[in-house]
């Protein structure tokens, strides 16, 4: 019970991404639900309105297809040539160019030929001649449409094996007087199959009617007159489509959709609900590192960091948390060591005051029984005894030095003359202990810290790489300018730490020293840091250890070290 709600309470975000899954189904059901009510209404429209857009983009195509036709016609009729046919007396002769335009019009799948005709409609030429036809036996009778200039005559419909036609005519005029008629004898089909596209099998079909009186099919065949639920504009005067209801009915389709948008809805509130199950997963899988990061600060455990692989906001939060443990792990660790300095200082005092003050009265007790003795082992008695008190208070020193470091006063320093100095310093310890001291990089390096300060730095190192060296070796102090900065580097290739002492190396009183105090390194990190330096220790166990420590510079050391 406990564990269960302890789940709960550490999946706020789960309950937050519920609420909102709830949120977005309550309006889809109840969306669903009046959209069922209203369906039979709405799908009507729908239907509707789609049926008599696509009927009256049919109409337009076929508006256009007779807008070709005429004029390919009025082309035919304003060639010279063709005027120069019927003024000609001989109809059986026709220039060569008009007769090759003919032909090339009358190559067009909708065409099945062109008739020139006298005023009377008595067919001249037919082009090609091999497409000549017979007048029909009902050709006064035929559907005439006289638009503007433009007649349309028809249709024939289809019979005893040869296609419907129909004619599309005009006048050629010549000082406003007609002499004769040039006819595109167009095929029927070309028209009606435009309407192809309207037919619902069972449901309805579309049927060209001309004038009431004509009723074709989209194959140009007569169509029985049926019940029209639309008719479209007049794509040419006197000729409109309809649709005419078939044997089915519109209701089968209407329920098929109804039907078809209630399952697409089910299936759209199950999609969110998996989404939503999903995201809220890998929302809590994301935030549990977090809670386990916290818990383990909460714990004073800073060394576990979160992963930043989280996508987003979530990733930048985990990034944040990083951050913030790093910040509030030197936070702290600078509040400590503040603490214990003072405490430090503190005891410093005392020992100064309980310690050194009893200690100088010994040491001047000894020196003065040391010259009046004669005896010569005695005399050695009392110089152990000296060499002991002037180690003791060696070591009040450097805890001295550490509890209470001096401010450092900074200045404009050579780093070339510091390295020369240590080297002078120690190349007698050198020397004895055959280590070789070699010293590289910029010579005209400066940086800006406290002279002593950095003496102390550098001569901390280098004893401690001379330590290091029991059998010899070699011992490489190194210095150059890099991306704004002074970096020195302190080289050996002696015994080398393994990854626990290097992790210690600059705690306070942490030695390996038999004789040790524990605190060369760390006085040396404390100065580094005072001059706004920093210092990082890389060693490996049988190799060696290097310290790299850098300074800031400013502009006008940057300037000489170019």
């Amino acid at each position: 019970m406990t564990k269960s709600f302890s789940f709960r309470k550490l999946n706020l975000a789960r309950r937050y991404l519920w609420g909102a899954l709830v949120a977005a189904l309550i309006p889809l059901i109840l969306i669903a639900a009046l959209y069922d009510q209203y369906s039979a209404n709405l799908l009507n429209n729908l239907i509707t309105n789609r049926v008599n857009a696509n009927l009256e983009a049919t109409a337009a195509k076929m508006s256009n297809f007779m807008s070709v036709q005429v004029n390919r016609l009025e082309n035919i009729v304003d060639l010279a040539d063709t005027s120069d046919f019927f003024r000609s007396e001989r109809h059986d002769n026709m220039s060569g160019l008009l007769e090759d335009i003919l032909l090339l019009e009358a190559e067009s799948p909708d065409i099945y030929a062109i008739e020139l005709a006298d005023i009377e409609g008595n067919i001249l030429q037919t082009i090609p001649s091999t497409r000549t036809r017979l007048k029909p036996e009902n050709y006064n009778t035929l559907p005439l449409v006289q638009h503007g200039t433009v007649e349309v005559l028809g249709p024939v419909l289809p019979k005893n094996g040869r296609p419907g036609w129909f004619l599309i005519r005009m006048p050629v005029m010549v000082n406003q007087e007609t002499i004769g008629l040039v006819s595109l004898r167009t095929r029927l089909a070309s028209l009606t199959e435009q309407v192809a596209p309207l037919i619902e099998p069972d449901v309805y079909e579309p049927q060209i009617v001309v004038f009431d009186r004509v009723h074709l099919t989209s194959v140009g065949t007569h169509a029985e007159v049926g019940n029209a639920f639309a008719r479209s504009r007049q794509f040419f005067p006197g000729w409109r489509i309809h649709l005419v209801e078939g044997k089915g009915s519109l209701q089968e389709p209407r329920t098929q959709i109804r039907y078809l948008l209630l399952v697409a809805a089910a299936i759209s509130a199950l999609v969110m609900i998996y989404l939503f199950f999903k995201m809220s997963e890998r929302v809590s899988r994301y935030l549990l590192p977090l809670n386990n990061g916290a818990k383990a600060i909460a714990n004073g455990d800073f060394s576990t960091p979160v992963s930043e692989d989280a996508p987003g906001e979530l990733g930048t939060l985990a990034r944040s948390f990083n951050r913030m443990r790093e910040q509030l792990e030197k936070l702290i660790k600078s509040r400590v060591d503040v603490e214990r300095r003072a405490a430090l200082g503190n005891m410093a005092a005392s020992i100064a005051h309980e310690i050194r003050n009893p200690l100088t009265t010994v040491a001047a007790t000894v020196h003065g029984l040391n010259r009046n003795e004669a005896d010569p082992e005695r005399r050695q008695m009392f110089d152990v005894i000296s060499s002991e008190i002037t180690r003791v208070d060696h070591t009040i020193a450097e805890f001295l030095n550490y509890a209470r470091p001096s401010d450092p006063v900074r200045e404009n320093v050579s780093v070339r003359d510091v390295f020369r100095s240590i080297r002078t310093l120690i190349a007698t310890t050198a020397h004895e202990k055959n280590i070789i001291i070699n010293l590289s990089g910029d010579s005209s390096l400066t940086i800006e810290v406290d002279q002593a300060h950095l003496r102390q730095i550098l001569l901390n190192l280098v004893l401690n790489a001379i330590d290091a060296m029991p059998e010899g070796g070699h011992l490489t102090l190194q210095a150059y300018k890099e991306n704004g900065a002074a970096v020195l580097i302190a080289s050996d290739d002696g015994a080398g730490m393994d990854d626990e002492t290097r992790s210690r190396i600059l705690r306070p009183f942490f030695t390996t020293k038999s004789g040790g105090s524990g605190l060369g390194l760390s006085i040396t990190n404390q100065l580094v840091e005072a001059n706004h330096g920093t210092m990082d220790v890389e060693s490996e166990e049988g190799v060696g250890t290097t310290i790299t420590i850098t300074f800031p510079m400013n502009a006008e050391q940057k300037k000489v070290g170019l």
